[in-house]
């Protein structure tokens, strides 16, 4: 029972695609023990040739769109995140900024009554990792489920976690990020749009930062100073796509990661059309964190 990347409309202003659940996310459905081969990656479709109408999607499903599997301790800095509440459950990304704070996405946040987080793991049904019970929410206090502004939010857990090479706190930039940049992605979200089940390994992919007014030509001008976008550098289609939410957007992987963003949406024509998705800049509300966490 999980979600969640949001899906916003490319053609017209602050109109978002909104699921049965009448929470701008699909129905939730249970996730699968196996993830299904990979599909083969897809061209990029170019906006101006295709007009296709937007349709919901078929909620979650395996692995980010054409990324690949992580190994144990690659990105330690990752969670997985359980939310439950009001009668529902869908699931988020996270990223350990501390012993005892997941940053994530504020729709992740929203409504939220409960929460588990999953750290020092790639796999979700495997015996490796910590499960640790949340002890508070904090939500942006600007948050606005409509537009999106100010998507971000936090989760305190209520144990602070025992840190090691498999779960590992990930610096947080203050600098602005520049397009032409890339960055990885991580997270358990969907490989198609039409698959149905959330993948059991943790996948990441990398995608290269654009300008604000290249992203604004697709969302009508709906992404503000505070959000930032990416694409795919190359003909092969990659991307976050739901399960992703809140999940990291990380400068320098491999040897000095910086957690540069957060994952926040894709365009309500799918993830696999070539659309840029969209992330909330870290370096945007630093001084937020630094407030509410201490970090």
């Amino acid at each position: 029972m999980l979600c969640c990347v949001r899906f916003v409309s490319s053609r017209k202003k602050g109109e978002l695609w909104r699921g049965e659940g009448g929470r701008g996310w699909p129905g939730k459905v249970p996730r699968s023990p196996a993830a299904p081969p990979k599909e083969k990656g897809k061209k990029l479709v170019d906006r101006k040739k295709s007009r296709s109408k937007a349709v919901p999607l078929k909620n979650i499903g395996p692995r980010i769109i054409n990324g690949e599997e992580a190994g144990l301790g690659q990105i330690p800095w990752q969670a997985a995140v359980h939310f439950s509440g009001q009668g529902f459950a869908w699931f988020c990304g996270g990223s350990i900024i501390s012993e005892e704070w997941i940053l994530t996405a504020g729709h992740c946040v929203n409504g939220a009554e409960q929460a588990t987080v999953l750290t020092g793991l790639v796999d979700l049904d495997g015996d490796v990792g910590v499960t640790s019970d949340k002890g508070d929410f904090v939500l942006h206090e600007g948050f606005n489920a409509e537009t999106l502004d100010n998507d971000i939010g936090l989760v305190k857990l209520k144990v602070p976690l025992e840190l090691n090479e498999n779960q590992a706190p990930i610096a947080l930039s203050g600098d602005f990020l520049e397009d032409g940049v890339n960055v990885t992605v991580s997270g358990w979200g969907v490989t198609s749009d039409a698959s149905g089940t959330v993948t059991q390994f943790l996948n990441y992919v990398g995608v290269m930062i654009i300008t604000n007014d290249e992203c604004n030509e697709y969302y009508a001008g709906s992404v503000p100073d505070q959000m930032v976008c990416a694409k795919s550098a190359s003909d092969t289609v990659k991307s976050p796509c739901n399960g992703d939410s809140g999940g990291p957007v990380v400068t320098n992987a491999e040897d000095e990661p910086v957690h540069v963003a957060i994952v926040s949406f894709v365009s309500d024509q799918g993830c696999e059309v070539g659309i840029p998705s969209g992330y909330v800049r870290t370096a945007a509300y630093r001084k937020w964190i630094q407030e509410n966490t201490g970090v």
